[in-house]
């Protein structure tokens, strides 16, 4: 999310700040927390998908549960919030972004406050408010597209621009990856839930596959 300032500078405007490799998720009831700082750094989107993909996916199906039972009280698609988070951190709900975006859905801390979390590292009351911010977006602005560049960039900037997406490098590349995502995500609920999440060999790029134990159909 770049809410609070666009980021600059060759690949960094085209690769968003989250979409970097995050660190390992520290064990969960951690008394010693710390925040994973993310920042652009110089790698390809291609290859951090490549590097990324099939961990990221695992990470966040794990957290379906949490997903879940947000997505059932704020009455939005699963996958949609699967989708958002693993564009959004990575799935790590330590993830803090240099604007003070914070946890598994990148809120900042009056967005979290205002649908309902006071602790943003908390990956229930992340993914709750979260949800409930996202459900917020799509009332307003009547659609997908134009809710998650609202998450992206901030309702102010689709409002400037008379209700279309900012023309931001980074909006423009976010809100169709967050959708290839959210189909991902959807179709990969119809998978057993004995399927394995595996990257595919270089040179295909934004893409990863369920392998199920009796392979795919």
């Amino acid at each position: 999310m770049m809410i609070g300032g666009m980021t600059s500078g060759g690949d960094t405007a085209v690769l968003p700040a989250r979409a970097a490799p995050v660190a390992p998720l520290a064990a969960a009831g951690d008394a010693g927390r710390q925040s994973v700082v993310i920042q652009s750094g110089g790698l390809a989107l291609n290859d951090v998908v490549r590097q990324t993909s099939a961990s990221v996916a695992s990470r966040v199906m794990a957290l379906s549960p949490i997903i879940n039972e947000a997505a059932r009280v704020a009455d939005v698609d699963s996958a949609l919030l699967m989708a958002v988070i693993d564009v959004e951190s990575g799935g790590n709900p330590q993830a803090v972004s240099p604007k003070g975006a914070t946890g598994l859905m990148q809120l900042m801390p009056d967005t979290g406050a205002r649908h309902g979390a006071s602790d943003l590292f908390d990956p229930r009351q992340n993914v709750a408010a979260g949800a409930r911010y996202l459900k917020a977006l799509m009332r307003q602005f009547g659609g997908l597209p134009l809710a998650l560049a609202a998450y992206n960039a901030g309702e102010g900037a689709v409002q400037k621009y008379g209700g279309q997406i900012p023309p931001y490098a980074e909006t423009l590349n976010y809100v169709p990856k967050v959708i290839a995502r959210y189909r991902w995500y959807r179709d990969a609920a119809s998978f057993p839930a004995t399927a394995s999440v595996q990257a595919v060999p270089n040179g295909v790029h934004d893409r990863f596959l369920l392998v199920g134990s009796g392979g795919v159909d």
